[in-house]
């Protein structure tokens, strides 16, 4: 089987396993900063130089590369903007409303303006500060109300000129692939010599561009165990810019060739947006809690947060979108 047949025999249900697989790593990687303080190594990071939680967030975007991908072959036009607008601003809304509650429950005292302000710039993506001042002060992290927020900017930048590559006749040039892919990988090679935000999104872009290339050429790719485990295997002997694609490529191929899981409740998103400010909350409860024992707790604490996010939240804004088109 291709992965262009995975796709048609719906077998990519198996992506949002995926996604939240992806998403609990992100949670029990962050679980040993949020114990022990900043700086702490996390899981990964001595053997491959990258946390669990970098390798989740690169393997996040390589998913979306993916499906972003195939939603705007399809065409790109108001449908496609506003599913884009309703999969994350009234779950970003609703998580940044508790985020502030729960920073103001721990000892924040920022007035209105500062609150309407610190909202206004996050939902936006302008700028989401992820500091109130005294916020979770006696936490190793103080004051660090939700740092994981900080990737969203650069996944609209990344849909924004994947629209832009495809609307351009991109994905028809075999040329313009090999292009993109190359560029990306480039960038992502001498990210550390970039300035500001580009520094940070040039090697998160190499893999949603990676995500891109494999859909385009989705008829292409035979899914392999051989194949998938050895891509995803790469990440210990590559550094991490370069390895992104291949080891996301992996995991990608190992979930569509694994019995098929569907899961009635896509709570990845919530897990990725609640999972911080859930720790540091535990971490407020419980002082001195180990990295392990905050990581189990968080992900199940995370869960029940996740789950009514994608009830009253998630699920409402992409039904009401769907029945409209």
């Amino acid at each position: 089987m291709t992965l262009g047949q995975a796709f048609v025999t719906r077998q990519t249900h198996n992506l949002d396993a995926l996604r939240l697989g992806l998403a609990i790593c992100v949670i029990v990687s962050h679980a040993w900063p949020l114990a022990l303080g900043a700086g702490t190594m996390e899981p990964l990071q001595e053997l491959t130089g990258r946390s669990l939680g970098g390798w989740a967030v690169g393997g996040f975007f390589f998913v979306s590369g993916l499906l972003i991908t195939a939603s705007a072959q399809r065409g790109i036009g108001k449908a496609f903007w506003v599913a884009r607008a309703r999969r994350i601003f009234p779950g970003l809304g609703a998580a940044l409303l508790v985020t502030l509650a729960l920073a103001v429950a721990s000892g924040a005292t920022p007035s209105i303006e500062q609150n309407v302000n610190w909202f206004l710039r996050a939902v936006t993506l302008v700028s989401i500060e992820h500091r109130l001042a005294g916020a979770f002060a006696a936490n190793p992290v103080a004051e660090v109300v939700n740092g994981p927020l900080w990737s969203l900017f650069h996944e609209v930048v990344s849909y924004v000129t994947c629209a832009a590559f495809v609307m351009l006749g991109g994905a028809r040039q075999t040329w313009m692939v090999l292009a993109l892919a190359l560029g990306a990988t480039v960038l992502a090679a001498v990210h550390h010599s970039l300035p500001g935000r580009l520094a940070t999104f040039a090697p998160l872009f190499a893999a949603f561009s990676w995500g891109m290339v494999a859909y385009i050429w989705r008829d292409w790719i035979s899914l392999c165990w051989s194949v998938s485990i050895g891509s995803a295997m790469l990440g210990v002997v590559l550094q991490w810019s370069f390895a992104l694609g291949p080891v996301a490529l992996g995991l990608v191929m190992l979930a569509l060739m694994a019995p098929k899981v569907a899961l009635s409740r896509d709570v990845s998103f919530g897990m990725y947006i609640y999972g911080w400010p859930v720790a540091q909350s535990i971490v407020a409860l419980q002082p001195g809690i180990g990295p392990i024992a905050l990581a189990v707790l968080s992900v199940i604490g995370t869960y029940p947060v996740a789950l009514l996010s994608w009830q009253l939240v998630e699920r409402p804004s992409l039904t009401r979108r769907r029945a409209k088109v």
